[in-house]
C-alpha cells in the first residue's frame, strides 16, 4: 500500500511544457525521465552540420529518456510537440520502483524493447523502403501504438506536423504530401488537416510491409 501511495504520488505532480518548449537539452547531465499524461513530445540530434534530425515521436504513457541510463547523459534534444502534461520521475525514484513492483519493471522493459523495435524499423525504412512504403509504415505503427494504449479507432490525430514526418522519414514535405494524396487516390487512406482515418487497414499493412 505505501509502494501504491507513492506511486500515486509520483504521478500526480505534474508540470506542463508550452508547444515548442525544450525539456532537455543533449549532452547535459540526465536526471530525471518524463512520463507523457497528455500531449506529445519529440526527440532530435543536430548533426555535424547543424540539421535537425528527428529520432523520436513520443505518445500519452511514454516514458522519455529511458536511453540515457547508460551514459547518464541526454543523448537528444527533448521537445514538446504541442501543449503537454508530464509527470517528471527521477532517476532513483524509478529503480526504486522497478526493484520493488513487477508491474513496473516490465513496464520499463517494454518500453526500452519498444524503442529499440522502432529504431529497427526506422532503420529498415531507410535501407530499403520507398516513399509510400515508408509513409505507410509510420501511419501504420501510430495505429498499433494508440492501439495498445486502448484506442481502437482507425481515426488518428497527427501530433506532429508534415515537416516533422518528412524529417524524420528522411523525406521532403512535398514527397510526404504526394504520397498521402495516392494514398487517399488507392482509397487506403483519408488525409484531413492533422487527422488521418484508415480506410483500408489491410491495404496500409501490405503497402508497409
Amino acid at each position: 500500500m505505501l509502494l501504491n501511495n507513492k506511486l500515486d504520488s509520483i504521478l500526480e505532480r505534474k508540470i506542463s511544457y508550452a508547444k515548442n518548449e525544450i525539456l532537455a537539452k543533449s549532452n547535459t547531465p540526465f536526471t530525471k525521465f518524463y512520463i507523457i499524461h497528455s500531449g506529445a513530445l519529440k526527440t532530435f540530434i543536430a548533426t555535424p552540420d547543424n540539421h535537425l534530425k528527428i529520432n523520436g515521436f513520443y505518445l500519452p504513457g511514454d516514458i522519455v529518456g529511458l536511453d540515457s541510463i547508460a551514459t547518464q547523459l541526454y543523448n537528444n534534444n527533448i521537445q514538446a510537440l504541442s501543449d503537454t502534461l508530464v509527470c517528471e520521475l527521477y532517476y532513483d525514484e524509478l529503480m526504486s520502483l522497478v526493484d520493488t513492483k513487477k508491474n513496473i519493471r516490465d513496464l520499463v522493459f517494454n518500453l526500452l524493447s519498444s524503442d529499440i523495435y522502432n529504431y529497427q524499423k526506422l532503420v529498415l525504412c531507410y535501407s530499403q523502403k520507398k516513399a509510400d512504403e515508408r509513409i505507410a509504415t509510420f501511419v501504420y505503427s501510430l495505429y498499433q501504438r494508440y492501439k495498445k494504449k486502448g484506442h481502437s479507432s482507425l481515426n488518428i490525430k497527427l501530433m506532429m506536423s508534415r515537416a516533422d514526418i518528412a524529417n524524420y522519414l528522411g523525406l521532403t514535405i512535398e514527397t510526404v504530401s504526394r504520397n498521402l494524396s495516392k494514398l487517399q487516390e488507392q482509397n487506403i487512406l483519408l488525409a484531413r488537416g492533422k487527422y488521418l482515418f484508415i480506410k483500408n487497414l489491410k491495404g496500409l499493412i501490405d503497402l508497409g510491409n
